[in-house]
């Protein structure tokens, strides 16, 4: 344990490191496929050899703990990727993306996309649900109205995470409520403080983007004629179609768990296909390897094509190989230094809001789970606070500020991974879009900071 401390922050960060070159070396100078799964193989490769000397059984215990973690999200992706195909090939999708050019005007279109986003997610209290099937509707109507997708996704992911954090049957609310021992609602008010004020931001900035990207000679003729749309599918659109959307969010407001919410969906848009030309043969393959559009219509061809088992085999690769990072992290002690230099230089409650955000993050860094990263921070600054005289509510508030926030900024972790495959746009291109999570960390750490520099003063 002596030879542990010892050791500096730079060599216990080395992982990150190995990771950050490989990431490079793999998208810019021997350009692959799928470069994240690969760097992060190499870069516990190299964190493994560098201590090789450890008992293996350390990182085997970390592989199983983080794999057990993940296997949940693991499994809600193929349902996604069946409830997509699924939609898709009985007209829900199609349906759902009228309806959207009906409702949402062209001129505040990525506000909307967010605000929509945000009211779904505080009702179902899921980010995922409300990304893996409304966010997919919304990604093709602005598909057909020849919006950036990168835009869309940012704006969608944004309204995504504001109403999963301020809704009270989210399961990262609560845990972040529970781990502190704050009241859900008391958790839930402290939140307000800032993360509305980062939302209204995030709006007025997706007002001003909508403002300068926003052409309306982009419109076409496709995006007006609700006929064209209904020749996309093998089936009608009719506003009853909507009744698989309903039941997904329905059972979500009544604590149902997404993998049932999600079957609902599947099961729902099954019967539809059937109801109307009896059970397809094709349905099995639909849900397997995805639906294929063949309307003749490029653009929409292009978006509705896609879903299926296979469609997530590439990400449940990228989780797993996040995995065997965030274990050899983990397991041959890298994360156990780095906490405990933390801890050593967190002086004030100030440090210990900042350390507490800064660990949650990391932890979204180098595991595949956005619940360690609210888990493990407030195991380990609990005592400290609670020593510091620092009101439980701020922690509570600082785990989701950055842990709840910054999980679907990273590729590879599982809620990034989520958003990317729903909404068909890598995280590394919808990024700089993301506004609300974006000014929402900016604004956490900045207000942290100030608070800080005036106790100083003072």
């Amino acid at each position: 344990m002596e030879r542990e401390k010892t050791h500096s922050i730079f060599f216990s960060l080395s992982p990150l490191l190995y990771l950050i070159l490989s990431i490079l070396f793999f998208r810019f100078v021997w350009v692959v496929s799928y470069p994240h799964p690969i760097a992060l193989l190499v870069a516990g490769v190299f964190s493994f050899l560098q201590r090789r000397n450890r008992k293996f059984l350390f990182l085997k215990s970390s592989f199983r703990k983080n794999l057990v973690s993940v296997l949940p999200a693991m499994e809600i992706l193929f349902f996604v990727g069946m409830l997509i195909a699924s939609w898709a090939y009985s007209g829900v999708l199609l349906t759902m993306i009228q309806v959207g050019i009906l409702f949402l005007q062209p001129d505040y279109f990525l506000p909307s996309l967010a605000i929509v986003a945000a009211i779904a997610a505080m009702v179902s209290g899921s980010s995922w649900t409300t990304a893996g099937t409304l966010g997919v509707a919304l990604m093709g109507v602005a598909e057909v109205i020849a919006f950036p997708e990168t835009m869309a996704a940012g704006a969608i992911v944004s309204g995504c995470y504001f109403g999963d954090k301020l809704s009270p049957l989210s399961d990262t609310t609560n845990l972040a409520s529970s781990l502190t021992h704050v009241p859900i609602w008391k958790h839930i008010r402290h939140m307000l403080k800032t993360t509305c004020i980062s939302f209204g931001l995030a709006i007025l900035g997706f007002y001003f983007l909508n403002l300068y990207v926003w052409d309306p000679n982009q419109v076409t003729n496709l995006s007006l004629e609700s006929g064209i749309l209904a020749s996309v599918s093998s089936f009608g659109v009719s506003w009853m179609k909507l009744i698989p959307v309903a039941l997904v969010f329905g059972s979500s407001i009544f604590k149902m768990h997404i993998r049932i919410s999600l079957l609902l969906g599947i099961v729902s848009a099954i019967g539809f296909s059937s109801f109307e030309l009896g059970l397809p043969n094709e349905i099995g393959k639909t849900l397997i390897y995805g639906f294929e559009s063949h309307s003749g219509n490029e653009i929409l061809d292009r978006f509705l094509s896609g879903g299926g088992v296979v469609a997530i085999l590439p990400t449940e690769v990228l989780i797993l190989a996040a995995v065997w990072f965030g274990a050899v992290v983990e397991g041959y002690g890298y994360l156990n230094e780095i906490l405990i230099q933390i801890k050593v230089w967190a002086k004030d409650r100030w440090d210990i809001l900042l350390s507490t955000m800064g660990t949650s993050f990391l932890l979204n860094l180098v595991t595949a789970d956005q619940y360690l990263s609210l888990v493990i921070p407030a195991r380990a600054f609990r005592s400290l606070a609670e020593e510091k005289g620092i009101p439980e509510k701020d922690i509570s508030r600082s785990l989701e500020d950055s842990g709840t926030i910054t999980s679907p900024l990273i590729p590879w972790n599982s809620c990034g991974a989520f958003m990317s495959t729903s909404l068909g746009v890598s995280v590394f291109s919808f990024l700089p879009f993301v506004f609300f999570n974006l000014f929402h960390v900016i604004l956490s750490v900045s207000l942290i900071l100030i608070a800080k520099n005036k106790s100083k003063s003072s």
